[in-house]
């Protein structure tokens, strides 16, 4: 499976699209936040590791400077995601993933 060029939804209590543009470059919309509507976008520089087929790992940093490790298993469309806020608070979720 291959998941450059392609965009997936994910919802792990908030939504979004992820677009994989390439493995170095991801561009996020969040869509939903607290059950409200948003359209929050942006592109951040990416790792992306294949771990097996339709098992994957993407890190990243977002400009307010939260850490991301995020794993989709499209075989199971679950993903995992950690962030580490600037602060130090660390946070995990489990969610859904699926192609758009």
């Amino acid at each position: 499976m291959k998941i450059i060029g392609k965009k997936f939804a994910v919802d792990f209590g908030a939504k979004a699209i992820l677009d994989i543009q390439s493995k170095t470059s991801l561009t996020f919309t969040i869509t939903e936040m607290d059950g409200k509507k948003v359209n929050d976008i942006e592109t951040v520089e990416m790792e992306l590791t294949t771990i097996r087929p339709q098992l994957f790992m993407l890190t990243w940093k977002e400009k307010n400077g939260n850490t991301v490790t995020q794993v989709q298993d499209h075989k199971n469309e679950t993903v995992y995601m950690n962030w580490t806020f600037p602060g130090g608070k660390f946070v995990h979720a489990k969610g859904t993933i699926k192609p758009v």
